[in-house]
């Protein structure tokens, strides 16, 4: 006979918890409220670094790629638009485009490491994600 699936909408979050929250904050902080959820995701961070594997490495890879992605979102952007000119409609055309690809693919890899955290499996960020350690 089958195991029944849980009524994630009844049971308790699927997952360990303190991993579902950090890549819930770090979509927050992509989505909802920019800078607030980034300092929770730190404070977390500080709080939790002596935790268990799974719990460290969801942490490390949030925070990690919270400030590469930041780096990386405004950092080109402001480069386009100062090599380009703010005057250059083009330059605006670019910055933008780049902003909402670099942003929504930041995004993805967030749902996909809230789908690993409720998995209880590790995951790591392609590209700006740090290596993974046990």
């Amino acid at each position: 006979m089958p195991v029944p699936e849980p009524d994630l909408l009844k049971d308790e979050m699927p997952g360990p918890r303190l991993a579902v929250t950090a890549e819930a904050l770090f979509l927050a902080n992509l989505m909802i409220i920019p800078g607030i959820a980034f300092a929770m995701l730190v404070v977390l961070w500080w709080r939790h670094r002596e935790g268990d594997a799974l719990a460290r490495n969801h942490l490390r890879q949030t925070v990690a790629a919270s400030l590469w992605g930041g780096t990386l979102l405004v950092g080109v952007t402001i480069a386009v638009l100062l090599l380009g000119g703010f005057m250059n409609p083009w330059s605006w055309v670019v910055s933008v485009i780049y902003f909402v690809c670099f942003h929504a693919m930041l995004i993805l890899f967030g749902v996909i490491g809230l789908n690993r955290a409720m998995l209880a499996r590790p995951y790591r960020f392609p590209v700006i994600g740090p290596k993974l350690v046990d």
